[in-house]
């Protein structure tokens, strides 16, 4: 029988979070991330059926319509890229199935256990391959931030699997339990598929249907196998962060009435209401006070 959860001061938010993590029928996944730092929901309890022909339908309607010269990495020789692939960036103001993903509760629910309450969208990131592709070597999403990490992420990575994910189909390589490590990987840490001197069998494969989600922790070690089929593989990251985090991608040209449309938490994770970025009449005092508490606790 399950534990009542109470009003609890400390934890205010994450008894919040936690509820709505088991009426979601998905606190099995909090003791998975806890435990080896990501999971993977299947559909049948993420969005209704039909939700991810709709972003695919979507995602390759934008890459059709965008030249890859559009974007600065997929202009780059395949060596001077951090990841193997095209990718396709502020989706959620190209079409509105994105914005509805970004909003999803589960996805939500979960991020915000890994990155707190007052977290932020980071970036909206499509990876697409088509056709064969080669590795991209492991690594971990905490850009910028120095070792070591604290014991929780700075972000965390939420995946939208739109296609299968096989182990030929070049899915991801992850290293379970490496969020503890509260490192990036170095040299040595590469396995030898992706060049490195390390074991193989260090990660594992992530297979995962048309609709799961994969979500891991920003501390976790992750890569992708090779690619040898020629369908297309597609997913795409909603990627959250720690309220002080600068994000990656400026939402600030997100139109009004798609933010009015999803309220007042949608235009929160855009950064609608940050305290940051004041000028010479100061920040505003309210916003400061409201991510006041994650000064104090992880789960605020």
């Amino acid at each position: 029988m399950a534990m009542d959860i109470g009003n609890w001061n400390t934890t205010a938010e994450l008894n919040a979070i936690y509820s709505q993590a088991r009426a979601l029928g998905v606190e099995t996944c909090i003791a998975e991330l806890e435990a080896f730092g990501f999971t993977v929901v299947p559909p049948e309890k993420v969005a209704p059926k039909g939700f991810t022909d709709r972003m695919l339908a979507a995602l390759l309607r934008i890459a059709d319509a965008e030249g890859e010269g559009n974007v600065d990495l997929n202009t780059r020789a395949q060596k001077d890229r951090p990841v193997y692939g095209r990718n396709l960036f502020h989706l959620i103001a190209k079409d509105p199935v994105f914005a509805e993903a970004v909003m999803n509760p589960v996805a939500l629910t979960l991020g915000k256990y890994l990155t707190g309450a007052s977290c932020r969208l980071y970036s909206n990131v499509a990876f697409l391959k088509k056709g064969e592709a080669g590795v991209t070597k492991i690594h971990s999403d905490s850009v910028g931030i120095p070792p070591p990490f604290p014991s929780y992420g700075h972000m965390c990575n939420i995946s939208w699997i739109l296609t299968d994910y096989t182990e030929e189909k070049g899915t991801f390589f992850l290293v379970p339990g490496s969020h503890r490590y509260c490192r990036h990987p170095m040299a040595p840490d590469q396995p030898r598929m992706m060049g490195g001197p390390n074991d193989d069998d260090i990660g594992m494969p992530v297979i995962a249907k048309p609709g799961s989600l994969l979500i891991f922790n920003g501390n976790m070690w992750h890569g992708t196998y090779p690619k040898k089929d020629t369908a297309v593989r597609a997913h795409v990251v909603t990627a959250l962060a720690r309220n002080y985090l600068d994000p990656a991608e400026d939402f600030s040209d997100v139109p009004d009435e798609i933010v009015e449309k999803y309220g007042p938490e949608f235009a929160r994770l855009l950064g609608r209401d940050k305290w940051q970025g004041y000028g010479s009449g100061g920040p505003k005092y309210d916003r400061m006070l409201a991510v006041n508490r994650a000064q104090h606790t992880p789960s605020a």
